[in-house]
């Protein structure tokens, strides 16, 4: 896993949308999930890290809770199928603890 402050996650990334690649490359296989479903992925996997920071996290220093608001709507996009929009939301919420707000610990997230 890389810090939260290197790599992109970015709307679109994966998604066939703005910055994704193309081509043959990026066709899915048999069996394998297609650029929407790996978008879809990477937002749970994100979510999930997320939720595991901050169980960690809120109990030694409560100040963090402000970005609970800010992760639940990540949610909310996520179950609605706004997979794009769930990434901008998440990619919100880690600019927000990476500029020092709300922040107690460093986070991390899953390599996409």
């Amino acid at each position: 896993m890389d810090s939260i402050g290197e790599g992109p996650l970015r709307p679109g990334a994966g998604s066939g949308g703005t910055g994704a690649a193309s081509g043959p490359a990026m066709t899915p296989g048999p069996g394998s999930p297609g650029p929407s479903g790996l978008l879809q992925v990477h937002c749970a996997m994100s979510l999930q890290q997320l939720y595991g920071w901050l169980q960690t996290t809120v109990p030694q220093a409560p100040q963090v809770a402000g970005v609970v608001p800010l992760v639940v709507r990540a949610v909310q996009l996520y179950r609605t199928g706004e997979h794009e929009a769930c990434v901008a939301q998440i990619q919100s919420v880690l600019d927000s603890i990476n500029a020092g707000h709300w922040s107690a610990a460093p986070v991390t997230r899953p390599i996409a």
